[in-house]
């Protein structure tokens, strides 16, 4: 009984500097990683297989390469009541998006620099009913 008694203080600190360490992990959620912009788009694409019809800028899937971290690397979209695509693009990187939020054809809307009460009101002017609940890629 001495000997625990002995090692007692060295198992409880060893404990809490453990536990410590533990709880500094955080984990990002990965709706929220990365650079996002939403924007308002005009579809393109011929509507082949080889060039299916689209959001502008998001590349044909021939030109995608699955493991780069380079330009667009998640999207999703919804097409609008008018035709126009309701778009979340994702990048690694704001470069990226740069070529992006520079188009005048593309009403874009970049986390962290506009409201999301703009972006709300312009998406619903596309969409009456649309639901920002289930909108949105998740990128790991």
């Amino acid at each position: 009984m001495p000997v625990v008694r002995h090692f007692l203080p060295l198992i409880i600190s060893s404990l809490v500097l453990i536990q410590s360490t533990v709880a500094q992990r955080s984990v990002v959620d990965s709706g929220r990683s990365y650079f996002r912009l939403w924007a308002v788009a005009p579809m393109i694409g011929s509507g082949t297989m080889e060039d299916p019809m689209r959001p502008k800028y998001v590349p044909a899937p021939n030109f995608q390469a699955p493991t780069s971290r380079s330009g667009i690397i998640g999207y999703q979209f919804v097409k609008g009541d008018d035709g126009m695509a309701l778009v979340q693009y994702v990048a690694a990187d704001r470069a990226s998006l740069n070529q992006i939020l520079a188009d005048p054809t593309v009403k874009s809307f970049l986390s962290g620099r506009d409201k999301q009460s703009d972006l709300e009101t312009e998406f619903l002017k596309h969409i009456k009913s649309f639901d920002f609940a289930h909108f949105g890629v998740k990128v790991q």
